[in-house]
């Protein structure tokens, strides 16, 4: 699907959509270094390209420059809010889509000029509209390629200004022999990082604390407590990966030899909610709420 990505010297907008966000990222990275003929390294410090993420903001409320897509999956996880000392924003603000204007407006220093927007989703109200004024009125030979986890993240009216290359209706189904195998298959930027973070033994305990609960044999509030430690985007992260597991493994396997049967439709429920509930976390609504209700619900 990448392959309909095309980087030349025709001004194109294109909205790339998956739920990787790390390989999403790498593969227009790498249509841009074939095309313009650089070190994939180089990207990002060439002068016609812009790129555009969640903002780094100093102690004084000043944006300073967009954080990388290392860090922003990083942030995506919550395991990092901060890049020496200056705390990541948690939306793609008006000032930063002003930059991008002005970037559109200056000649390319060759031929081409490439925007890069790094999870559209976060784009704030006033932001959306700039940028699709922006697609809208640009001139000069640049392209735009958005970059988000579904489709529906980005309003209509800038959908409608963009070609849709969804990188997910590429992906082949495989048979996986536990859970852990399954997450880093879906998630397979933590992997670099699961010593680092200690991700392993949160997958072994977090997911041995999702069927204390559906089991009625942990305590909800004492594992919200545990999970609140952890961190609520991990967390999610984790739970919503799992049922999709464990709904997986109920259809293959016989129903009365599968535990979860009686559980199936509470799961199904739950992650119905995640999106709603990451949305909540994104608004730094109560996090200690939020998980509390969780691990009832589970235990309920």
């Amino acid at each position: 699907m990448i392959n309909q990505l095309k980087i030349d010297n025709v001004s194109r907008n294109y909205l790339v959509v998956s739920s990787d966000m790390h390989q999403r990222y790498i593969s227009i990275i790498e249509e841009i270094s074939n095309f313009m003929n650089l070190p994939i390294e180089n990207i990002l410090s060439n002068p016609d390209i812009k790129y555009i993420s969640l903002p780094i903001i100093d102690k004084s409320g000043k944006y300073i420059h967009s954080v990388s897509n290392n860090d922003l999956l990083l942030n995506h996880y919550g395991l990092v809010d901060k890049i020496d000392s200056h705390r990541i924003g948690s939306e793609i603000s008006i000032e930063q889509i002003r930059e991008v204007i002005s970037f559109t407006q200056i000649s390319a220093h060759k031929n081409k000029k490439v925007v890069i927007l790094n999870d559209v989703a976060k784009l704030n109200k006033e932001a959306s509209s700039a940028l699709l004024k922006t697609l809208e009125e640009v001139s000069s030979n640049c392209s735009f390629i958005l970059l988000c986890n579904s489709y529906t993240d980005v309003y209509e009216t800038i959908r409608s200004r963009c070609q849709l290359i969804n990188l997910d209706a590429t992906k082949t189904s495989y048979s996986y022999h536990n859970f852990q195998e399954y997450f880093y298959a879906n998630n397979k930027f933590l992997k670099n990082y699961s010593d680092e973070y200690n991700i392993n033994n949160m997958l072994t305990d977090t997911t041995s604390e999702i069927e204390g609960l559906l089991s009625k044999t942990a305590d909800p509030i004492e594992t919200s407590a545990k999970w609140y430690k952890v961190g609520a985007k991990l967390i999610i992260e984790i739970l919503q990966n799992y049922i999709v597991f464990i709904v997986k493994n109920s259809i293959s396997l016989n129903l009365e030899e599968n535990h979860h049967t009686n559980n199936l439709k509470k799961l199904s429920n739950i992650y119905n909610e995640i999106s709603s509930i990451k949305n909540n976390i994104s608004l730094n609504i109560n996090q200690k709420y939020i998980l509390n209700n969780i691990s009832i619900e589970l235990a309920s």
